[in-house]
């Protein structure tokens, strides 16, 4: 008795359901039944692309909205929550300079940075963007509340936004020693 390999079962359908029928015939796994079946081009995937280049890369990309755009400023990963330490040891009187390099690298990794320069500011009350920003910037502010001895969390709890937070920090905390300079 003559001993056969089992390959399983196999697709018997003469067009794989994401080519169209004029690009099945031409379709090499159809040819050869042994063939591992191979992945269709992206771009007949895809349901609405869109085109993204840039200096490093050309693609098309689905079209998502803000807050699910790994590269906007409203973006919050699973990983992003409330109490959130972005910079250790927290800011204290003496080590402002330190703490502000620390919680900028932070906050620049995940991309809200605007948040805190202003260069991203608050929508209309009717804009589409309005919670989404609301909810960033509420992100951003409690990362700088964890961030803070208790004594400064006490003194800047009150301000609206996190760019209100990072100027009343960066006014009290950055001040020049003028006769230490002086001695340099």
């Amino acid at each position: 008795m003559a001993r056969t390999r089992a390959t399983g079962l196999r697709n018997t359908s003469p067009v794989p359901p994401l080519l169209e029928p004029a690009t099945a015939a031409t379709d090499s796994s159809l040819s050869n039944p042994d063939a591992p079946p191979q992945e269709p081009p992206i771009s007949r995937v895809l349901s609405s692309p869109i085109h993204v280049s840039n200096r490093f890369s050309s693609f098309s990309v689905l079209d998502r909205p803000a807050h699910e755009d790994g590269s906007s400023p409203y973006f919050l990963s699973t990983g992003d929550h409330p109490a959130l330490v972005l910079a250790s040891p927290p800011l204290m009187d003496k080590n402002f300079q330190q703490w502000r390099r620390d919680f900028k690298i932070s906050i620049r990794a995940k991309n809200k940075l605007p948040f805190l320069n202003r260069s991203l500011p608050q929508p209309a009350e009717d804009g589409p963007l309005l919670n989404q920003w609301l909810r960033c910037n509420h992100m951003v502010m409690s990362w700088i509340l964890h961030s803070v001895s208790p004594d400064i969390k006490s003194s800047i709890m009150l301000l609206d936004t996190a760019a209100a937070m990072w100027n009343e920090l960066n006014s009290r905390f950055d001040q020049g020693n003028g006769p230490k300079i002086f001695d340099l």
